[in-house]
């Protein structure tokens, strides 16, 4: 691995700590940055969070990739991250921002964020604040227009031990309102952010500059080591200290596995997703919504907006958690994981539909070499149909795809599930096609509930009257159950993850065909 190189704050750094470290260290240790708390060091409390500023698709291209929601693709977006589990390589030739760099551009040092939280008293004890502020601040430089529900989600991985949120939810608010008018495109945004002190100075040196040097250091930032790391969000909970000599593979400085473009394949219509591509990226793409209207409700049921912005969608697969809530998602939707070697001139990778690639607890078909390089999702589920072909006004009528997504956990928010279902079908001649149910949490392996899925396959639902489809639904959440042979553990006993097996499918049932009546007739 080359030389690594940042743009931290104001100026560029070599750091002397390994690049396999968490950014935490990096921040707090060889730069003597405080203001940057060391919290839960397991993302959970957003007290490390930093602003990170990155060019739209880490180098990779591909819509959804970042640069879909902004008007100048010559921008670069900034997020918020956990800095306790980024790994210090994958900030090779970007802009990482600290509380401390935030407010340097500003005469008195305070930022408009900083002002509304001083003068909302919405920072008691402190330590929480510069997560706070680095979160709101990010999602003003988000696209879209302010509002107070946006900054509760950009803040929703953030604590405040002192209990000081009606505060922090009225500095947010004030906000939302003094920045109302910011632009869409996001490198108009950025400068308004910047002459408005939202954002230091050297955001505007990083747009005119950066890119080339995020280009060669990404190229440099890789690694070569055995353990491949999509994210970190889940290595770096269970090894928080990692040695000095540690040199993982990291995915997302990697080029070509981020992006999601459509695919044909077959004859038929694919979204090709790159493994490396971020959790908020999945969600955000175009192309995924179309092809599973909907999707987009189920995205704060993963983690928390600091954990999506460096989450993979390929890591949270190859982690084989039986959890896995984008695992669930994708098994019932029918994803294919592309396979292969990351070295270059490798062989053409080889597809294995997701449900064949775990093989026991935390076990999966990869070889010690490969990694998963992409996921396909079926992009209509009627042979032959080109719905990305298709004008909009046609589209929905070929692409009647019915989706849901269900967990169980012991927090609403932020927490792994203890048990989790999904179901996709479409609706072909008023008749259910394709019925795919999905579980985690109920074996050492997510599974596919095959026999529930063949209850659905065939049933009229055009016409049909809420008792037909309550006793449809009663129906597979009894097979639901009976097809799992969950363990108990500290998340829920066997009993309790059997019940709520059944109970996630009608859950389903009443969201999907809920204007049929059918939540009366189910529970009367």
């Amino acid at each position: 691995m080359g030389a690594l190189k940042i743009l931290v704050n104001d100026r560029w750094v070599e750091p002397r700590t390994p690049y396999g470290s968490p950014a935490l260290d990096f921040i707090r240790g060889e730069l003597g940055l405080t203001g940057t708390k060391e919290g839960c060091r397991e993302g959970d409390c957003g007290a490390c969070a930093v602003l990170v500023g990155e060019f739209a698709g880490g180098g990779s291209g591909g819509e959804g990739a970042g640069g879909a929601k902004c008007g100048s693709s010559d921008a670069p977006r900034y997020l918020a991250m956990p800095s306790c589990l980024l790994a210090l390589g994958d900030l090779a030739g970007k802009h990482l921002v600290t509380i401390e760099g935030l407010g340097a551009s500003s005469p008195d040092r305070l930022t408009p964020v900083m002002r509304a939280f001083l003068e909302e008293n919405a920072s008691q004890c402190g330590f929480c604040s510069p997560g706070f502020i680095i979160a709101l601040s990010a999602w003003l430089a988000a696209p879209g227009k302010p509002d107070l529900a946006g900054a509760m989600v950009a803040v929703d991985g953030n604590l405040c031990r002192c209990t000081g949120y009606g505060a922090i939810r009225r500095a947010a608010e004030r906000l939302a309102i003094e920045f109302a008018d910011l632009p869409e495109d996001c490198g108009a945004r950025l400068g308004i952010l910047v002459e408005r002190g939202v954002l230091p100075r050297s955001a505007l040196e990083f747009m005119e500059k950066g890119r080339r040097s995020a280009d060669e250091a990404r190229r440099r930032a890789a690694g070569s080591g055995t353990v491949a790391l999509g994210g970190g969000t889940d290595y770096f909970v269970r090894n928080p200290d990692p040695d000095a000599d540690f040199g993982p593979l990291l995915l997302r400085s990697l080029g070509g596995l981020a992006g999601i473009a459509p695919a044909a394949i077959d004859g038929s219509p694919w979204v090709r997703v790159g493994a490396a591509t971020i959790v908020s990226d999945f969600f955000a793409s175009p192309l995924v919504r179309e092809a599973v209207p909907g999707i987009e409700s189920f995205e704060r049921e993963f983690a928390s907006t600091l954990i999506r912005n460096m989450a993979t969608v390929g890591g949270n697969i190859a982690n084989a958690s039986p959890v896995g809530d984008i695992t669930a998602m994708l098994m019932a939707l029918g994803a294919v994981l592309e396979i292969g070697r990351p070295t270059a001139g490798a062989a053409k990778p080889r597809a294995l539909p997701i449900e064949d690639f775990f093989k026991g607890y935390k076990q999966t078909a990869l070889e010690s070499d490969e990694i998963i390089q992409s996921i396909l999702l079926p992009g209509a589920r009627i042979p032959g149909a080109r719905i990305f072909e298709l004008p909009p006004e046609k589209r929905e009528e070929n692409s009647r795809i019915f989706f849901s997504f269900e967990k169980i956990a012991k927090r609403k928010n932020l927490d792994i599930a203890a048990v989790n279902t999904a179901i996709s079908f479409r609706v072909d001649d008023g008749r259910i096609r394709g019925a795919r149910i999905s579980a985690g949490g109920v074996a050492a392996i997510p599974m596919m509930l095959r026999k529930a899925s063949a209850l659905m396959e065939n049933f009229p639902v055009a016409g049909q009257n809420a008792k037909g489809l309550a006793d449809l639904a009663r129906s597979v959440s009894a097979a639901a159950e009976e097809e799992v042979s969950p363990i108990g553990d500290v998340r829920g006993s066997s009993s309790y993850r059997k019940r709520m097996t059944g109970r996630l499918v009608l859950a389903h049932f009443i969201r999907l065909f809920g204007n049929a009546g059918i939540a009366k007739e189910l529970f009367p």
